[in-house]
Order: structure tokens, then sequence, then C-alpha cells
């Protein structure tokens, strides 16, 4: 609205509010889900209504069959994007931009790993900066590049109707979602608009955009978009005596996980990139664009944007083959519900270590990290179908399966495959220097020491957490968070001196973690090393052989809070030792363990992980992770935020809850649920799983001081009552500053 003020030209935006329909138990519990992280981020006017409400806020609708909806009256959903983007170009130039239409890129200058100008059809343009905002052209204006950067997105067929004005259509109806009949309703001078996001997507341009294609339109196909009609004559009884002005078919781009593409590109220096906005462009195109032009002003995230990120995306994304295929199943998947444990099917299978057709025979139920096939959990003896997740936000079909994958690691021993692992030496005369500057921990160090360390932002902010281990007196191990390869490589590279090189190892060592209180009496049947905490002490690393494979580097380290050591095996050996380790294992119970039961350990000991409890937003002092922080070592970045930070004390702190949930309610904590303090909102469920061992449900997350208090304090975090809201509901939460499982620590000092 200011917009119009400002320029005088009318955007065609007013607020009529946003009414999605739930036809599903399944589908309001998402929606109040939804609903709780939007009030988490200070959204407070979204509410759960009754299908009769939602009958009187829009009259044309059938409602008998809901079992709910969602309201947000202030949203200002309606829109012309032409008057928006008039309105806009205006408002820049009157800010001094000058705009040029009918420009066609032809290379974008790269000198030294950045950008320098950029060529045209008319002439040469030089720049410091430069934005690929270019929408669906946008993959293919990455190309365009002298270093190519991928952005992966495709384009699909988007279709919807306008009809002619229809009587009973109010000018101020709120824009209706039946995400469930996959479609979207809005007034449209005096009719409807009717779109959908068909469950099967139509691809196109996948090789490439043909020119020229503006301002153009694809053929109607009323065969394709006849089962949308009979959703919308079963919602919208009215639209039987509608006369269709105009069937719309509209190219419009999808990404690879359904998130926006943002950020300076991985490939390039000074090469950002805004665009695969998934439909959403027009609604959320101002907000990206804030944060964006923050993003370009002072090089870093203004906020923690790192689902929107570019780095979040390794190259192999951009095989056209890929994205055709992702494509049409994400545009369905626009308006599915997302349960947990969601996985996408298309794409599968591109990352297998050799160690794949093993697992596949003791029963591994597959997910996906950064393409890898990465187990989620085992069950042995199913079937395939029976190894699907179910769609459930209560207890769901594996919860048995990982418990046992848990308990064993907890009384004996289980193996787990985490060669997801972003892995890279860095290497060079000046490695610990330019070490020192990147960490937050000391890690000038005696070679075979491992230490933890977060690399932070100049605002004190997570990078990423990762373990360092120094390998020789010039040479370091980094491993960090897996679907971090291409984030983690790009931060490091840009602040390491030419005399040190970064090499990405992720796919040449596959990870195999033994942990539990058996996992060194089991692991010494296999190798001459001794393990015993004389000769290898925590938080240290040596080469061991395992079984017929000698070059084994063994770090005694733990993601699960046992006695455990995470194996780096070279890749091609990795299936050898999986078999050794199985034969020995015998004797021992062991069990293999899927990346479920890795969280619900890792939770249950209070574990921290990178997105969850990290982020680019959040410090070691509110994340309670002060010991891997030397202030004393010398400088760092973010060492002066830290500092200031530590002096003014802060406003977050991470903790733990056990909720208290009663046996016949069939709802479990998955994470983003309110945590409320005394009745009062206080902050949000970062991650949340069943903890087994202490036969609890486990909430991790912040709590935040009271408005107008700068510094939270333990005895205010301990004098609250709590409550945590799992489907609209508030069960009793008891507080911990510890971790719930073996607070010293002894088990894994073992």
């Amino acid at each position: 609205m200011n917009l119009e003020k400002e320029t005088g030209l009318s955007t065609g935006c007013r607020a009529t509010g946003n009414l999605n329909l739930a036809r599903t138990k399944d589908k309001l519990t998402e929606f109040r889900r939804n609903v709780a992280v939007a009030r988490s981020c200070g959204v407070i006017e979204a509410e759960i209504i009754s299908p009769e409400q939602a009958s009187e806020l829009c009259p044309i609708l059938k409602t008998d069959d809901l079992a709910g909806a969602l309201y947000i009256p202030g949203d200002p959903s309606m829109g012309n994007p032409s008057d928006l983007i008039q309105s806009l170009a205006k408002g820049a130039t009157m800010q001094g931009v000058r705009v040029v239409e009918g420009v066609g890129v032809e290379r974008v200058e790269v000198e030294s790993g950045r950008v320098r100008g950029v060529h045209t059809d008319q002439g040469y343009i030089e720049c410091e900066t430069f934005v690929n905002c270019a929408g669906q052209w946008a993959r293919d204006l990455g190309a365009l590049s002298d270093t190519p950067v991928n952005i992966p997105l495709h384009s699909t067929m988007h279709y919807y109707i306008i009809t002619k004005p229809l009587e009973g259509v109010d000018f101020n109806m709120p824009t209706v979602r039946d995400k469930e009949g996959t479609m979207y309703i809005r007034e449209w001078s005096g009719g409807l608009l009717v779109g959908c996001f068909e469950t099967n997507g139509t691809p196109i341009f996948t090789e490439g955009i043909p020119k020229p294609f503006e301002f153009q339109l694809l053929p109607e196909d009323w065969e394709h978009i006849q089962p949308l009609m009979d959703q919308v004559l079963n919602r919208i009884p009215l639209m039987e005596k509608a006369e269709i002005r105009q069937q719309i078919n509209g190219p419009e781009s999808f990404t690879p996980d359904m998130h926006a593409i943002m950020g300076e590109a991985p490939e390039v220096d000074n090469y950002y990139v805004l665009a695969g906005l998934n439909s959403t462009g027009v609604a959320s195109s101002g907000g990206y664009g804030h944060v964006l032009s923050q993003w370009i002003a002072t090089g870093e995230p203004p906020m923690d944007l790192w689902e929107y990120d570019i780095a979040r995306f390794s190259p192999f994304t951009s095989n056209k083959q890929y994205l055709k295929h992702r494509s049409k199943e994400v545009l369905g998947r626009h308006y599915a519900i997302s349960y947990p444990g969601w996985e996408l099917e298309s794409g599968r299978g591109i990352k297998m270590n050799p160690m794949y057709s093993m697992q596949e025979g003791m029963g591994a139920s597959w997910g996906c990290m950064d393409g890898w096939e990465r187990a989620n959990w085992y069950g042995k003896g199913k079937s395939a179908d029976e190894r699907v997740n179910n769609k459930t936000f209560g207890r769901p079909n594996w919860f048995d399966d990982v418990k046992e994958e848990h308990l064993a690691c907890r009384n004996s021993v289980a193996l787990f495959d985490m060669s997801t692992f972003a892995k890279f030496e860095i290497e060079g005369p000046d490695a610990e220097s330019a070490m020192q500057q990147l960490c937050s921990n000391n890690v000038a160090v005696p070679p075979g020491t491992v230490v933890y360390t977060g690399l932070l932002n100049t605002q004190g902010g997570y990078q990423t957490d990762c373990t360092v281990s120094r390998l020789s007196a010039d040479k370091y191990l980094l491993i960090a968070p897996s679907a971090q390869v291409t984030h983690v490589a790009k931060w490091v590279k840009k602040h390491l001196p030419s005399t040190v090189r970064l090499t990405d190892i992720t796919a040449k060592y596959s990870v195999l973690a033994l942990m539990g209180p058996k996992s060194r009496e089991m692991l010494e049947q296999v190798t001459r090393v001794p393990l015993d905490n004389q000769h290898f002490p925590f938080s240290t690393v040596q080469t061991i052989d395992v079984g017929l494979v000698a070059d084994v580097r063994a770090l005694r380290m733990t993601f699960m809070g046992e006695l455990g050591w995470e194996l780096n095996i070279p890749t091609e050996c990795s299936q050898s030792v999986l078999e050794t380790l199985l034969s020995v294992g015998r004797d021992y119970s062991l069990k293999m363990g899927g990346a479920y039961a890795v969280d619900s350990l890792r939770i249950e000991k209070g574990y921290r992980h990178w997105s969850h409890e990290m982020d680019t937003e959040t410090s070691p002092w509110e994340a309670r992770l002060g010991f891997t922080v030397d202030l004393n070592k010398g400088d760092f970045i973010g060492r002066q935020a830290l500092l200031e930070q530590r002096e003014r004390g802060v406003r977050k702190s991470l903790v733990s809850f056990t909720v208290d949930i009663p046996a016949d309610r069939d709802v479990l904590p998955w994470g983003s649920e309110l945590i409320y303090r005394n009745g009062e909102y206080v902050g949000y469920a970062t991650s949340a799983s069943y903890g087994y061992s202490i036969g609890s449900p486990v909430v991790m997350g912040f709590v935040e001081a009271p408005k107008g208090v700068k510094k939270i304090t333990t005895e205010y975090i301990k004098s609250g009552h709590y409550t945590v809201e799992i489907d609209g509901q508030r069960y009793p939460a008891k507080i911990s500053l510890q971790p719930l499982y073996d607070p010293k620590s002894a088990r894994v000092q073992m």
C-alpha cells in the first residue's frame, strides 16, 4: 500500500484474506502446525475456524464435507501482477534506477572467479555485482556465465480458468485454497479465477526455453484440466452456470525441493540469484527482494536463509533429466500434506555407496540426502511396501523398529552408515593459521587431536558446526553435517589463502559409526590397534586396520552419546569393512541403525544439529556451546561479535523438555511446536523425537526472555511452568538445562 502512495500507481493489491480449507483431520493438523510456525514468527492473525464459519466468509463454497479451515484475515492476497510491476518500476526509477527493456544477455564475464561485466546484444556493461532474477529463464542464463552457475529449476505447465461475471461472487471474497482438491479460487472482475496444482504435472522446456518466448501462453488442454473442473463443481456449485472467458496454460518454474533459490552463487563471487519461487513470486517477491538487497550490501544474509540458499544444491542437480522428473513431482506436492518423514520419490538412486545392496538386504527404508541414498530405518523381514513410511502425524509405522535400533545403541552396540557427512581435507603450509581464523575453537592442537568447533559469520552466528581433526602439521580433516558440501566449500574457500588447498573427499570416504557400550570390545576383535582410554582417548583420531582393510581413519567421537568410533573408510573398501563388522557383531547382538535412530539418540542426549539448533542467527552462547569457543587464541571470524554478546548477555537459551502426553493420545512432537512459560509464548521446538531410553517425547528449543528484558537468566528459565502445544493442545513439559540422558557424559568417556 505504501508503494501506491510513493509512486501514484495502483498495484491492484487488497487485503481480502486467505481461507484454506481442510477436508481431513490430517490437513487440519497441518494447519495447526502452520499456525504455530506463523505465531513463532510474529504472525498472530491466523486461526482455525469451523466449516460453518468458512461458509459465512465465502457463501459460494460447499462446506459440509470439511473438517475445518485456516483463516488469515489480514493477508493481502489479491493483486494485479502487471500493475504491481509498473508500480515497482516507477518506484525504482524514482530512486535513480534505469530500466531498459528488450535487452538480451549474451554472456556474463567472469575474471579471477568474480563478476566483471555483462555482454548484451546492445553493448557491454561493466559491473561489480550481477543479479540473476530471470524467473524460468534463470537456469539458461546461469549457463551463459564464463564460469557456469548451477541454478536448478525446471518449467512446468500451470493451468487456470477465468469465468465471466457470476451472480453471488463478492468483490472482497477471500482467496480460497482447497489444497486437497488441488485448487485455488479468487475473485476476478466479478467472476472467478480458478487454478490448480494437479498431482501429475507436465514438465516443459527441458532442453531450453525457445526463442522468442515473451508474454506467450501454451495451448489449451481441456482433457488435462477436466479432473480439476470436477473438483471445482463440487466445491463451488454455482460454477455449473459459469461461462468460461478463458483457459490459461502458462509456464511456472519449480525447484527440486520446492524452496526458492537465492544468494551468492558458489561458483562466482558477486553473482547473486533470486529465482525459482515455485508459483509464489508475486506474493513473496517483496520479502525476497528486501532480504537479498541486504545480503548484497553486507555480503552475508540478514537472517537464517539456509533453506533458500543456492549453496544447498550440489552440482548433480544441474542434470536436465533429473530436473524434468523432479519438477513433475514437486508441482504435485505443492498442495500435498507435509507429513513427517516425507520423502520425494523422483530423481532417486543417483548416489549410492558400495554398501547399498547389503543394507537393502537388511531391510533398509531409504531416504535421500543431497542425492545420496541413506537408510532412515531398518525393517528386517518386512516387504518393500511395509518399509514405506505411513502418512501420519501420530505414531508412525517405524516407531518400534527405531526403538530397537535406539536401545541397541544404548545397551549393547549399533552400526550407522553416516557416509553422507561432508568431508574435506585442508592442506598447506599456512593451514593452521587459516583454520584458526575460520574456527571458533582452538585447532592449533597436536596431530591426532579432534576438535569440535563452529565456523561462524561476522555476527557470531553459525555457518556450520564441524569436527576438525589435525592429521599432521600442515593437514586437517574437516567433517561437517550432511548436505553441506557446497555450502561449506564456498565459505571455507572464500577465507583460505592461496597457500592452502581445500579438497572435497566426501565421496572418497564412507563412514560407519560403531556406537554403544560394547563397541570397544567388538572393534578389538577385528583390529590390532589398542582401543583403551590410554592408547585411544576421546577426541582423537588414528589410522587403524579393520579386518582386511589397513587404512581406516578412526575418530573417537560420537553423535549418539555413547562410547564409539566413526570409521572413515576408503569407499572402495567400505563393503569389506561392513562385512567384517557384521560378522563379528553377531556375538554382540549388533543392530544396524538408521537416520531416525540417530536423531532420537542425539535429541535425547541434547546434541545440537545444524539448521535446527544452530543457524546463521544463533551464537554459541545462545546454543549453550560455550566450550566450542576459545576467545584467548587470537582473532577469528565472529570473535568481536561474541565478545560484545558475552558482555551484554543473550535473550534466548537452548533447553530440553520431556513432554507428558496421555497414553490414549496418538500425537507426537515433530518440531516447530510452540513452547509456553506460565501460559505465555516463549519459544518453539527446534527438534523433537521420542526418547526411547527415558520413555518420553523429547523436545529441544529456545526459551526467550520477556519483551523489554535484555538478558535471559537461569533463574527465569528454571522458575516457570512450561507446556508444549501439539496439534492445538497444550501438554505439560518438564524443562532441563542439562542433557536428559547421561548429563555428565560418563558413557562417552568409558
